[in-house]
């Protein structure tokens, strides 16, 4: 994709004027820069959610940069998952970025997309690898080209208010999972919270250590693997209670099996990120449950945020039939 476009660029991708278009640009409802040489230039970031706000058809995609496949209509979710599948499976990173982009563009949530359409392929990716049909390469190179789209929507996406909540976050030490962490901090974005993604394989100290220097109001813990669930259970409990109250700790991710979570204590623990995106609104709401919220951190909502497959790097364990009704993690074996 080019990183920004002219105005007369946009005019011909959507059929309209380019005296429309200065017009749009000199009333700010899109966002310009002027070049040193004085023309108006649009990132197209921007020229993504102009189209996704006004509701404009994108008649050619490729005046932008790009595939003159995005601007096709009629493409339900399910088909979606099976077209990003297989994008990812061939290495095909501009096939993979129309998909979602035009789903976006449709009005489907950033929360929808990674729920149902991303995360389920990359989770039949992972099957195929089980019975030796995928190899480990398609794995990791589709989880490449995911990150690149989820850092791709975290552009288009508005910017949260600076007034918003910081939600911060990664995975604990023994979890090295990329994708998970970053649909958590996208789908908070969303929500409309300022994120501050540390990172994976964080140590409980310096997770403790990034509460007292950063003064969040969210802390989420995705976790995809635990190596050793006693010491994994002794250290979160330790950390838990050293959390100040008014932090409140969103956990979710595979490898939070209903023993273990028996034996933690948090705010909500998350099944899929569109309960995520629920929870953190109503978090941030001035009340929630007719309670000002603040010191307590016991918010039971039953989900489970981020979900990877042992030894693949990869997003949630979704049943491919059934994209919509996430099941729980506990109700799946592990996928080592």
């Amino acid at each position: 994709m080019k990183s920004q476009v002219s105005p007369k660029q946009l005019a011909r991708a959507i059929q309209v004027s380019e005296s429309s278009v200065k017009r749009w640009c000199d009333q700010g409802r899109i966002d310009t820069f002027r070049t040193a040489g004085g023309h108006r230039r649009i990132p197209l970031t921007h020229v993504l959610r102009f189209l996704r706000d006004h509701s404009y058809e994108l008649v050619r995609p490729e005046v932008l940069g790009l595939p003159a496949s995005m601007g096709e209509k009629g493409s339900d979710l399910d088909h979606a998952c099976s077209r990003f599948r297989q994008a990812l499976l061939n290495g095909d990173d501009t096939g993979a970025h129309s998909t979602i982009f035009e789903l976006f563009i449709a009005h489907d949530d950033p929360t929808v997309l990674m729920d149902r359409v991303m995360a389920p392929a990359l989770h039949e990716i992972g099957d195929l690898w089980m019975v030796g049909a995928a190899q480990v390469y398609q794995e990791r190179r589709a989880c490449e080209i995911c990150l690149r789209i989820l850092h791709e929507l975290r552009q288009v996406i508005p910017p949260p208010n600076e007034s918003a909540w910081l939600a911060i976050g990664g995975t604990p030490e023994c979890d090295p999972y990329y994708v998970p962490n970053a649909m958590v901090d996208l789908t908070l974005r969303w929500a409309g919270w300022q994120t501050n993604p540390l990172g994976v394989a964080l140590p409980f100290e310096t997770l403790r250590s990034a509460i007292e220097h950063t003064r969040p109001r969210l802390l989420w813990l995705s976790v995809s693997h635990i190596d050793d669930e006693e010491r994994f259970v002794r250290e979160y409990e330790r950390f838990y209670q050293a959390t100040p109250a008014g932090v409140a700790i969103v956990v979710g991710g595979q490898a939070l099996t209903e023993g273990v979570r028996q034996q933690m204590q948090y705010a909500s623990f998350c099944d899929n990120l569109r309960h995520l995106e629920t929870f953190a609104k109503s978090l941030a709401s001035p009340a929630v449950n007719g309670k000002q919220v603040g010191g307590d951190r016991e918010m039971p909502l039953g989900a489970n945020v981020a979900k990877a497959k042992g030894d693949c790097p990869l997003t949630g364990r979704q049943r491919p039939d059934d994209c919509e009704d996430e099941r729980s993690a506990e109700n799946h074996a592990p996928t080592r």
